[in-house]
């Protein structure tokens, strides 16, 4: 249930880039203002996320759930109703701190409920629920977008009230759990860590941490990139309409989830992730720029679903903190906080550095050339992951 609801933040967040077309119509904005749109929430991610998980980490997944959907509901209906570029951007950005205040709810969850060895396949589950509501979106949102007539606030809207639905729901169904690990680790941390600020500085000090944040960061630079930008391409470019271009931005989410649940099964612990990121990190860099390269809409869904696949990766990164020895439940939500944050830092400077690459070298083709190589990062990432066991061994 709590995947569920805090995917749908991912989704709002995700889907900005069907309904940019109209909304520059609409209130008349920049390609960089549109970019600055679709970063808005993951600037939020890069500036608030260690602190506003340090502190939320605190409240039971719940509450903090609880919260975080009714305000995320309220945010959406805001941009609903923003009435210029400020406003909608203000909406984008509060909607931001929402998605990062709920995040540390996944972390005391998983040490709730699941032993270790389950670590990595929470997260392949977690990345399957991604690829399929995240791909549904983009499938749903053209649809929504043509039911309201073109109407990009009343689909806003819509968003709100799924999210008041998803809150009532998890209201019902959420549960809590105090098992044996999570007490003793509690107990312990008590001891060892008295101090609030430790908790922080124990969770900056895992090199770990830092390196499956910079693979995050490259990959998610062309993610949110061309999940903003790819709808104006194919739509301008390419003759494809919004709906065909969901289409293609879904097959390259979906296949995700699936190839994330066979590589967290496969690797229950943190042998094998070096060749996995790296080939996933070439793969995703030369699917991206062949999508700049053709128009031919068989071709676009091949390497759609050829980059969806290679992001089964996803799993591999994120649960990089669960697996540092001695590390405790709340420090392991502030650690997942950086890597996080420095994944929002590819999602907040992507979008906008391809607005600005599109207005100084005039076209989004190149501007997205540019942009599709830099999940090249994970290949560095995988690289540096490898030394690090070696040098435990």
């Amino acid at each position: 249930m709590f995947v569920i609801c805090n995917t749908s933040g991912f989704l709002i967040a995700n889907t900005i880039g069907i309904l940019l077309p109209a909304i520059s119509q609409d209130i008349g904005i920049s390609p960089m203002q549109q970019g600055m749109l679709s970063s808005a929430p993951f600037w939020a991610n890069l500036t608030l996320m260690v602190v506003v998980s340090w502190w939320t980490s605190r409240y039971p997944p719940k509450i903090l759930v609880t919260m975080t959907m009714i305000l995320g509901a309220l945010s959406l209906f805001f941009q609903g109703w923003g009435p210029s570029f400020v406003w909608l951007m203000l909406g984008r950005l509060a909607f931001g701190v929402t998605m990062i205040a709920r995040e540390p709810a996944r972390s005391l969850l998983i040490r709730q409920w699941l032993p270790q060895r389950e670590v990595n396949i929470a997260g392949g589950v977690s990345n399957l629920f991604f690829g399929v509501i995240v791909s549904g979106g983009l499938l749903l949102t053209p649809v929504l977008l043509r039911v309201y007539g073109g109407d990009w606030r009343a689909v806003m809207n819509t968003f709100g009230v799924v999210f008041i639905a998803l809150g009532v729901a998890w209201v019902i169904l959420g549960r809590e759990r105090e098992s044996e690990v999570t007490q003793s680790e509690t107990k312990v941390g008590a001891v060892e860590s008295n101090a609030e600020g430790s908790i922080v500085k124990r969770a900056f000090g895992f090199r770990e941490v830092w390196v499956a944040g910079l693979g995050f960061t490259g990959a998610l630079m062309s993610f949110a990139s061309f999940n903003s930008f790819l709808p104006t391409l194919a739509l301008e470019s390419y003759g494809i309409s919004l709906g065909g271009s969901g289409l293609i931005a879904a097959l390259y989410i979906l296949p995700g989830g699936f190839s994330g649940i066979l590589v967290g099964y496969l690797l229950k612990g943190t042998e094998g992730r070096a060749p996995v990121l790296a080939i996933a990190g070439i793969v995703i860099a030369a699917t991206y720029a062949g999508m700049t390269l053709t128009d031919s809409y068989p071709i676009l869904l091949g390497l759609a679903v050829a980059n969806g696949l290679a992001w089964g990766f996803f799993p591999i990164l994120y649960m990089v903190p669960f697996h540092l020895e001695g590390i405790r439940p709340r420090e392991i939500a502030v650690a997942v906080a950086v890597v996080m944050s420095m994944a929002s830092l590819g999602s907040s400077v992507g979008p906008t550095l391809t607005g600005y690459l599109q207005e100084t070298q005039g076209s989004l083709q190149v501007a997205l050339r540019i942009i599709s190589l830099s999940p090249l990062t994970l290949v560095v990432a995988g690289w540096l992951l490898r030394s690090e066991n070696q040098n435990k061994v």
